[in-house]
C-alpha cells in the first residue's frame, strides 16, 4: 500500500532544457488555465496575460523588491507533474532569474520547497519535474497540491527586477478506465481473444 507522506521532502530532479515549447501529449495536459494566477508585483503591460500568451516576445516584469513570486492557485487539489519556464538571458540579461524555488502546498502558509534551481545564463524552455516521495521509499511522478509558487530568489548579475517570458503547468492525463476493459495483449496467439464475437 502506498501512503503519501504529507511532509514530502525536496527531490532534486534534474531539469530538462529545450528550444521546443513543451506541449500537451498522451502523458500530460496543460492545466494552467484551471488556476488563478497572481504576481508579487508587475510593471504595467507586463503581467499575467503576457506570461500566459504563448508569445516569446512578451514577458512578466516584476516591479518591487526581491524575492519575486508567481502564485498559481487551483480551486481543488490537482496533480502537477511539471512546471515549464521560458527564459532568455540573451535579451533579458540581468533581468533573467539565476536562483529559483518551486514550492507547493494547500495554502500560502504551508508552502514547502520541492525544487531549488540555480541557472547560469539560461536560454530556452526549462522543464522541472515535480515528484512526491512516499513513505515506502518509492515516488509518484507528480505532487498533489492546491498552490504552486515560483519564487525568483536572485537574478543573473544581481539584477533587481525579473523577466520570465512564459510559464506552463502540466498535470498527468488520467487513464480512461471506464466500462469493460481487456488486458493489453501482445502476442499474435493471444490477440484473437482481444474482442468479443
Amino acid at each position: 500500500m502506498n501512503i503519501e507522506n504529507p511532509f514530502y521532502s525536496s527531490i532534486q530532479t534534474p531539469y530538462t532544457q529545450t528550444n521546443m515549447a513543451p506541449v500537451a501529449n498522451m502523458q500530460r495536459k496543460e492545466i494552467g488555465d484551471q488556476a488563478i494566477w497572481t504576481l508579487s508585483s508587475a510593471k504595467t503591460g507586463n503581467g499575467v496575460d503576457q506570461l500566459r500568451d504563448d508569445n516569446l516576445n512578451t514577458f512578466w516584469q516584476s516591479d518591487g523588491t526581491q524575492p519575486h513570486y508567481i502564485t498559481i492557485q487551483f480551486l481543488k487539489k490537482m496533480r502537477v507533474q511539471e512546471v515549464a519556464l521560458y527564459l532568455d538571458f540573451k535579451q533579458d540579461e540581468s533581468y533573467t532569474p539565476n536562483k529559483l524555488s518551486i514550492r507547493t502546498g494547500t495554502n500560502i502558509q504551508d508552502m514547502k520547497e520541492v525544487q531549488f534551481i540555480e541557472l547560469k545564463e539560461p536560454y530556452g524552455w526549462y522543464v522541472f519535474a515535480l515528484k512526491t516521495k512516499l513513505l515506502n521509499g518509492q515516488e509518484k511522478p507528480y505532487v498533489s497540491t492546491i498552490n504552486i509558487q515560483i519564487v525568483v530568489l536572485q537574478n543573473q548579475h544581481s539584477g533587481k527586477d525579473t523577466h520570465i517570458r512564459q510559464v506552463k503547468i502540466f498535470g498527468p492525463r488520467e487513464k480512461q478506465n471506464q466500462g469493460l476493459s481487456f488486458p493489453d495483449f501482445k502476442t499474435p496467439e493471444i490477440t484473437q481473444y482481444a474482442s468479443i464475437r
